[in-house]
């Protein structure tokens, strides 16, 4: 999809979508550190990292998707440092002890290798990348194009440098809308040497 496709999907300006269930998981416990949400749409991941204590960056193609994560950041009293931005041309200028992409990596090709390539760069050593996918799967229902899902086996040869904590498909429920499906996704988790 393009800049204005994906403006186009963000025009109502909803923001009914869930903070996403592996970061909560993942991140309890933890002190705050400094974090990149890559494709953040509109912010909850970031603004729900922002409540914690996180300091944050979140990036989107889309001015619509970045205007509704200010607003909701203004709502919630929360500072996050909101920016568009396409992941696919993007190089990183700092280094953050967590960088998170849930459901936003562009379509399979040159332009979601990059993307990868520099989510792994702007993590800090010993910082942790996730990494949340639909999985390849779904292309049998046709749900989605095939060159929009991955597979673990896609994304693991890009994280070198990594330790890996955890690379799966797992169930994993994903709100839309007003809905809300359990499909299979691929999660990792892996650590920067």
């Amino acid at each position: 999809m393009t800049a204005a496709d994906w403006d186009a999907a963000y025009e109502d300006g909803a923001t009914d979508t869930p903070v996403d269930g592996h970061l909560t998981a993942l991140v309890d416990g933890w002190d705050p550190g400094t974090a990149l949400d890559l494709g953040c749409g509109l912010g909850q991941n970031s603004i729900w990292l922002a409540a914690r204590g996180w300091t944050v960056t979140g990036l989107d193609i889309a001015a619509n998707a970045i205007a509704g994560a200010r607003r909701a950041a203004a709502e919630a009293g929360v500072d996050v440092d909101f920016a568009v931005a396409d992941v696919r041309e993007w190089q990183p200028t700092a280094e953050f002890d967590l960088v998170i992409s849930t459901f936003a990596l562009p379509a399979r090709g040159p332009g979601r290798t990059a993307a990868i390539e520099a989510a792994a760069r702007a993590v800090h050593p010993g910082g942790t990348l996730l990494l949340v996918e639909f999985d390849s799967s779904l292309a049998d229902e046709g749900w989605m194009a095939p060159r929009d899902l991955v597979t673990v086996d896609e994304l693991v040869p890009l994280l070198e440098g990594f330790t890996l904590v955890r690379a799966e498909v797992v169930e994993t429920a994903h709100a839309h809308g007003h809905e809300t499906r359990h499909l299979p996704a691929v999660v990792v988790v892996a650590r920067r040497r």
